[in-house]
């Protein structure tokens, strides 16, 4: 006669013994055992993840196909690169990730394990900085492809912004890492201008570091030098260049470049506006005008020199509006702009084969083809032209003044006619 048990059901968990959703155990989904000594991310772990850094030691309890899934060097490190380890419980495995912050090492373990609720939907520069630096050291760049974009978009306006300078460095590490042509592009123009020259002769960043020490793409730093001396160079020899042109027109050598453009008391206009850009100049250290080996500032601390620049303009006596020489210039400003817009391209082939592969992985949008940014670009294209033609006499006096407007075709150019 057998004797059948009744098993008893067992009552649930009380609702106050469950944790609360603003408490700190709702807010990660690993269990801490030991006071944060060991950590456990997955409910069936197998392997103990011995992590060291700067931060000190701690101990993750993980599912070691998991890693080994999500990773090829870690699959290597857990067991073997030619799998000659056997899958095993109780596996130890050390990782040292060095000076990288431990949130970004769970970020990744979150993802590995399946916990996507816990991966966080935004990143400070510095967190998705760290967490390129993981997925490049283990080659899992693939592991962040659904966040990788949102993760990068805040920081598409990044070199429009004052601080760009002193992180552009760590933004071009994350574009080359996840792909993005057009950031690496941003942040390299942005640090190309920001650059100069220590007392060692060293390149350095806007934060004093050398940019040899900085983690950049392989070549980019020597772009970064013939960019940065070429872009100088432009600047510094379209300033000698008016000047010199304007001393040959006030000594009686004729030059084929006029500053001038109303084409009356020319010689007045022109040493007028070549005195008060030569005391300007003096007090910026531009004068005598330096060569781009030379000069140690940045090409941005140069630019915004130029731009301050004001020149003082030649006022004669009862002059009509249209003979005022308020629209003569030595044309700094315009040059200067021209040469900064066209810096070079720092990309070589083996960059852009790079990126479209990490771009591959990481789904983010490559933009190999867009060369940095281009919001100002319709901004010298106005839809229309007006053209004003003016009768004077040989004083100046205006006799008769004519206008007509008309659309402006797509070929003309926006250089401004005398007639």
């Amino acid at each position: 006669m057998s004797t059948e048990t009744n098993t008893v059901p067992q009552p649930p968990k009380e609702a106050e013994a469950l944790p609360l959703p603003d408490s700190p155990e709702a807010t990660d989904n690993t269990t801490v055992v030991d006071k944060d000594t060991v950590i456990v991310f997955h409910n069936a772990a197998d392997m103990t993840l011995n992590v060291k850094g700067s931060f000190g030691a701690i101990e993750y309890k993980v599912s070691g196909m998991n890693l080994a899934t999500a990773s090829d060097v870690l699959r290597a490190i857990i067991f073997g690169k030619d799998g000659e380890k056997k899958p095993t419980t109780d596996v130890n495995v050390d990782l040292d990730i060095g000076e990288v912050d431990l949130t970004a090492l769970k970020t990744l373990l979150h993802i590995a394990h399946f916990d996507f609720a816990k991966v966080p939907r935004e990143l400070s520069l510095e967190d998705l900085n760290a967490v390129a630096s993981l997925t490049s050291k283990y080659q899992c760049t693939g592991l962040v492809m659904p966040w990788a974009s949102e993760w990068l978009r805040p920081f598409a306006r990044l070199h429009k912004d004052e601080s760009a300078a002193a992180v552009n460095h760590k933004a071009a590490f994350v574009a080359w890492e996840f792909g993005d042509a057009k950031l690496l592009r941003n942040m390299i123009k942005s640090l190309t201008m920001s650059t100069k020259v220590d007392a060692d002769g060293d390149l350095v960043n806007a934060t004093g570091t050398k940019l040899k020490d900085l983690v950049l793409p392989a070549g980019i730093l020597d772009e970064i030098t013939a960019i940065r001396t070429e872009t100088i160079e432009k600047i510094l020899t379209a300033i000698e260049d008016a000047l010199e042109n304007v001393s040959d027109n006030v000594n009686g050598q004729t030059s084929e470049v006029k500053f001038c453009k109303t084409g009356v008391d020319a010689d007045k206009c022109e040493v007028m506006m070549f005195g008060s850009a030569v005391t300007q100049l003096l007090s910026a250290g531009l004068f005598p005008v330096p060569n781009a080996a030379q000069y140690k500032g940045s090409i941005a601390n140069l630019v915004s020199g130029i731009e301050g620049i004001v020149l003082q303009h030649w006022e004669g006596k009862n002059y009509a509006p249209h003979a005022s020489h308020t629209g003569c210039n030595l044309r700094f400003k315009e040059n200067t702009k021209a040469a900064v817009k066209g810096m070079a391209d720092p990309l070589k082939e083996a960059h852009i084969e790079h990126l479209k592969k990490q771009s591959a992985a990481s789904g983010v949008n490559s933009h190999i083809d867009d060369h940095g940014d281009n919001d100002d670009a319709d901004e010298e294209a106005p839809a229309r032209r007006t053209k004003v033609t003016d009768t004077i006499s040989g004083t100046g006096e205006l006799l008769e003044r004519s206008r007509s407007t008309s659309p402006k075709s797509a070929g003309s150019s926006n250089k401004n006619s005398r007639s």
